[in-house]
């Protein structure tokens, strides 16, 4: 009586959380043969990467014997927004001497952690100095995003002027 073949996949992430906006995330993948005969592995897919071509010793033709396991790891760039999660799946297939499939496949969830925004404030004037009593000054504000994502800027205030937002068109 032929046996039908089974395979089993684990897929896990190498980090639990990259920050917003995202990177390179590093994936190992794990293939068990649970037959009680020779598999050939047929494919090795990742649904958001493609076709995997594995390694040396678990690609796309390795022959696993009963009970053996294979694994890779891959690379692969992930992005998204603090709270959201990157979910991907490996399947692989494998065949055996009767050419029966077996089918698996797991899943390895990476989720988004917040990076605060970071913005620079220069201020310079125009003279740097003045004779008695005093005189107009030229004041000019500088505001540069240093974040990873887009900021609003909310409010411009001057210690010695109060506020100052909106005294300019593109600040």
């Amino acid at each position: 009586v032929d046996v039908l073949p089974q395979i089993t996949v684990l897929k896990s992430a190498g980090v639990a959380n990259v920050p917003e906006p995202g990177g390179n995330v590093t994936y190992t993948a794990q293939v068990t043969n649970n037959s009680v005969e020779n598999v050939t592995l047929t494919s090795l897919s990742d649904d958001r990467f493609g076709v995997l071509a594995g390694d040396a010793d678990c690609q796309v033709g390795t022959v696993l014997a009963p009970n053996a396991t294979c694994s890779f790891t891959f690379v692969g760039a992930v992005s998204g927004d603090a709270g959201d999660s990157h979910v991907n799946v490996v399947t692989a297939v494998a065949v055996d001497n009767e050419q029966n499939e077996a089918t698996d496949d797991d899943d390895a969830t990476v989720g988004f952690t917040d990076v605060l925004p970071v913005i620079n404030v220069v201020k310079t004037a125009n003279p740097t100095s003045l004779d008695e009593p005093g005189g107009l000054v030229d004041f000019e504000v500088t505001v540069t995003n240093q974040s990873v994502e887009a900021v609003w800027l909310t409010s411009l205030v001057d210690d010695q002027f109060g506020d100052v937002f909106g005294l300019s068109a593109d600040c």
